[in-house]
């Protein structure tokens, strides 16, 4: 699959129009609300329709987009019901996806395998699913969950601890009477369920390669994942490797990145270039489901929870580069939580590995920045930088220039008054 030459988006989210080159590093800049972080997320929703909407290390769009999904229709733009995302890569292939933002019901794309969705929940998926809707009902989940799957079991002891503390005083008639009714009103409730769903908010995501139908997944307001309504035929022969990195950090995302990392057996070169880069670092180790820091100025090792959150958060975008290799990394603020100490760091590693991989990074440093075009500069890779400058004109409309590198470096002082948040 190759690279992404262009991007031309349309009424998503509070973009009406936008269309820009990309190089290898693209850096998206601009006051806030202008709309760079919906510019990473409609790349990212359009390129990872290739890989069932996830990227490789399974972060999907119920990551990527989060709060998000409680106003789905400003999924697209104001006043309108669908926006394209398109993308033109440098093989000639190009991928077109649609966001489609339905008020209720169901589109006639999907209509079978929608229907087919809806006719296969069952009881024990309603409960994993939607739990305010059952306690709305007044119904106690962990009650009925408990009697439910053991009312076949009925001869033997009941396990379920906080079902029986309730039931312990019935007698057996008691309990296969109780049971009927539930039997009963859970088929009610089900189908109180799947008319619900029925009729609730959603958005359908239709993406194409080369005018070939790929995927269509569907996300609803009152149900937590994504459904692969229509991919099970794909037409597309092509994944491409896609890193996502969110601003949040946390350890349990750092200990998988670790393990795949010692699995592929990467591990080893990501701590050699940290030992070059940072003096006092020394090894990080997994003990007993644990990741410990070695620091050459103390005797112990520390667990990564002790670190500060600068390191942690350096140690995750460093763990992610190694992964993608001829594919795209998109970044979302990376300088979130990393100390300005180590932003050398990683835009060493950027450019360094923009030579077969290509970043799309939203930020609101200039520092990073400054460091990106300094170490682009010093390995003869300013051409490969790309500047998208966000503006919101008067009338609300959101412009865009880009520059390269070149340009960039020369305008730093106009580039700082774009990042400032207003």
């Amino acid at each position: 699959m190759g690279k992404i030459e262009e991007v031309k988006i349309n009424n998503y989210k509070g973009i009406e129009d936008i269309q820009f080159p990309c190089g290898p590093i693209n850096i998206i800049v601009g006051p806030n609300n202008t709309g760079k972080s919906s510019i990473l997320q409609s790349i990212m929703m359009s390129i990872s329709s290739l890989n069932n909407f996830k990227d490789i290390l399974g972060t999907g769009l119920q990551s990527i987009f989060n709060d998000d999904m409680r106003g789905l229709k400003y999924f697209v733009h104001q006043g309108v019901h669908e926006s394209t995302i398109q993308l033109k890569l440098s093989d000639n292939n190009s991928i077109k996806s649609t966001i489609a933002h339905l008020a209720k019901g169901y589109s006639k794309e999907v209509s079978d395998d929608f229907l087919n969705f809806i006719n296969s929940i069952s009881f024990d998926e309603l409960l994993k699913s939607d739990h305010s809707f059952m306690e709305s009902k007044g119904i106690s989940v962990y009650e009925i969950f408990g009697l439910y799957r053991r009312r076949e079991k009925l001869n033997g002891i009941i396990h379920d601890a906080k079902a029986s503390e309730k039931l312990i005083s019935k007698t057996r008639d008691e309990l296969r009477e109780i049971l009927d009714l539930i039997s009963k009103n859970t088929n009610v409730i089900v189908e109180d369920y799947k008319n619900n769903l029925m009729m609730s908010e959603k958005i359908l995501l239709i993406s194409e390669l080369n005018n070939a139908t790929i995927a269509i997944n569907m996300i609803m307001d009152n149900y937590s994942e994504e459904i692969p309504v229509a991919n099970k035929n794909r037409l597309s022969e092509y994944n491409v490797p896609l890193i996502v990195g969110l601003p949040n950090t946390n350890h349990y995302n750092i200990m998988e990145l670790y393990k795949r990392l010692v699995k592929q057996k990467k591990i080893d070169d990501v701590l050699v270039i940290l030992r070059t880069q940072i003096p006092y670092f020394e090894d990080i180790r997994e003990v007993d489901g644990e990741l410990l820091v070695l620091l050459q100025d103390k005797k112990e090792s520390l667990p990564l929870s002790f670190m500060g959150a600068g390191f942690k958060s350096l140690l995750k975008l460093s763990f992610m580069l190694p992964f993608v290799k001829n594919g795209i990394v998109i970044f979302d603020e990376p300088e979130i939580s990393l100390h300005p100490g180590y932003f050398d760091i990683l835009a060493k590693e950027i450019v360094l590995s923009s030579k077969y991989s290509q970043f799309f990074i939203a930020t609101h440093s200039l520092e990073f920045v400054k460091y990106i075009i300094k170490k682009a500069e010093k390995y003869n890779e300013l051409e490969s930088v790309n500047i998208i400058r966000l503006r919101r004109l008067s009338d609300g409309y959101i412009d865009r220039e880009v520059l390269s590198g070149v340009e960039a470096k020369e305008e730093m002082e106009s580039i700082e008054t774009d990042l400032r948040g207003y």
